[in-house]
């Protein structure tokens, strides 16, 4: 009987431990959500500005920035 009570209490110490672990798990799983989230917004910043310096380089390649220019100085 002593040896199954034993055997019970090393069980609930085990649940315990667990139950802190997966508090733990828990907490650095949400960390890690929202500095994804962060990541996700800069990727986008940097996918917008990339854009807007693709499509200035071909504009001024093709010459809309001069035609532009004549446009606004009528």
């Amino acid at each position: 009987m002593m040896e199954l009570e034993h055997r019970v209490i090393k069980l609930e110490l085990r649940v315990d431990d667990h139950a802190e672990e997966l508090r733990s798990l828990k907490t650095i799983s949400s960390d890690l959500r929202s500095s994804l989230s962060g990541i996700e917004k800069t990727l986008a910043q940097i996918k917008w500005i990339s854009t807007g310096a693709v499509f200035v380089v071909v504009a001024q390649s093709i010459g809309i920035d001069k035609l532009l220019l004549k446009i606004i100085a009528v």
